[in-house]
């Protein structure tokens, strides 16, 4: 008896070893995939995505750290030239090409980027392939497209039932809709502009605001390289546009809240802002009752921004075509449907049925139909390493430049075009991209 024990438990054991040795490095060979983020949104989105990811591949774990947009540039340009980088960034394109430039990202696979001609817009592919090499640099996820949010409940109490196709007209709006306290001062917006808040966002407000409608734009291409491309009188009408609604038609004011909180608040009547605004809106101020229009057609043109979000993978990565397998899954329809409804961002791809995303935001459908629009222009960044610095300090010029009711005067505000032109058209030749 004893010895038929001992041999049981000796086999047992021989078993077990096996086991472990077959177990281990199954265990032992799991890829795990680090992702860096810099939205709210986008965080919790990829988070639970990656959850179900996990689920469908159990070899595979991914794990997303979010940081303050600011504080990812600065770990970006701490961690990837010294090779520390996460196996995957959710980042502006901006902000990653010039990594790419320096040789520290990986290009899209052809496989991967095959499949991105094929099912994004194609304004929206061509925007993202780098001049130099025909290759595409990131694959997009999501886009900043811009709309005009307006308070339905301050259209009908002004008495609006249409709402304004150009600039002129919504200006004309935003008299009708200010409010003011009994000493004079903007209670209420009539029409809420970007004037604060720094970095290139504030330029590319401006740009999509004012710029877009009187046809013109921060740098122009002059056979393979550039020019400021505002320096001109559109340029100038551009900016007085701005100076017009805040010490002219006092429409806006530099002294009260703006932008997404301000609308929560019933402070702002209209604004320029992308789609994940509706999202804010469900979780912060759900009563207000709000819906969203086409940027105003100008003079010139009708359009607006049209920027990209995207995922891309640094060379440092050593699970490049797991990878590549997860960004890829990241765009199926059933993950632009939940991008959608769950952070509010638009997802890059038109050809999804979003009606379900209706159903949560009936806004939504604006900004699908725009992208979705011929004959609305989108504009997206230049690929180039000097372009953020440009729209940087095109905004820093731009928010003292607001301050100055003194630049209603047609010279004085050439001037200032003229000279913030040179400090573009400098920026450009300090990275030799200025054309002669």
């Amino acid at each position: 008896m004893y010895k038929k024990s001992f041999v049981y438990l000796v086999m047992t054991g021989i078993l077990t070893v096996c086991l472990v040795g077959i177990i281990s490095p199954l265990a032992m060979s799991k890829v795990r995939i680090s992702m860096w983020t810099a939205f709210p949104e986008m965080f919790e989105f990829e988070k639970s995505a990656g959850r179900r990811y996990e689920k469908l591949h159990p070899n595979v774990e991914i794990e997303v750290t979010l940081f303050p947009q600011r504080a990812l540039d600065e770990k970006a340009a701490a961690a990837l030239p010294a090779g520390e980088g996460p196996d995957l960034i959710d980042f502006h394109k901006i902000g990653v090409y010039p990594y790419h430039a320096a040789g520290l990202m990986d290009v899209v696979p052809s496989d991967v980027a095959e499949w991105a001609r094929e099912n994004l817009p194609a304004f929206v592919f061509n925007a993202n392939v780098d001049p130099r090499t025909n290759r595409l640099i990131i694959l997009p996820l999501y886009i900043n497209v811009e709309c005009m949010y307006y308070n339905k409940d301050y259209f009908k109490e002004a008495g609006f039932t249409t709402l304004p196709e150009d600039i002129y007209e919504q200006m004309m709006y935003a008299e009708k809709l200010v409010k003011y306290d009994t000493a004079g001062n903007v209670t209420r917006a009539g029409l809420d502009l970007r004037l604060s808040g720094g970095a290139s966002g504030t330029a590319q407000k401006f740009w999509t605001q004012a710029m877009c409608p009187y046809g013109v734009r921060p740098i122009d291409p002059v056979g393979d390289k550039w020019r400021a491309g505002y320096d001109n009188e559109w340029g100038q009408k551009a900016l007085k546009y701005y100076l017009d609604a805040v010490h002219k038609y006092k429409v806006e004011s530099l002294d009260i809240k703006s932008d997404a909180e301000g609308f929560g608040l019933g402070i702002t009547s209209m604004f320029q802002r992308e789609s994940w605004v509706m999202a804010y809106l469900r979780d912060h101020a759900p009563e207000i009752n709000y819906s969203a229009f086409p940027m105003p057609k100008g003079p010139r043109s009708w359009g607006g921004g049209g920027t990209t979000i995207g995922l891309s993978v640094p060379k440092s990565s050593v699970h490049k075509k797991e990878t590549w397998a997860f960004a890829k899954w990241l765009l199926n329809d059933e993950n632009s449907v939940r991008l959608f409804c769950e952070a509010g961002w638009q997802p890059i791809r038109g050809n999804v049925d979003y009606s379900e995303v209706y159903k949560v935001f009936p806004a939504a459908r604006v900004f699908v139909e725009v992208l979705n629009t011929p004959e609305f222009k989108l504009f997206d960044y230049e690929l180039m390493p000097a372009i953020d610095e440009i729209h940087t300090r095109i905004a820093e010029r731009l928010m003292v430049a607001f301050k100055k009711p003194e630049l209603l005067d047609p010279e004085k505000l050439a001037k200032v075009i003229d000279d913030m032109a040179n400090e573009t058209n400098r920026i450009l030749a300090d990275y030799d991209l200025l054309a002669k």
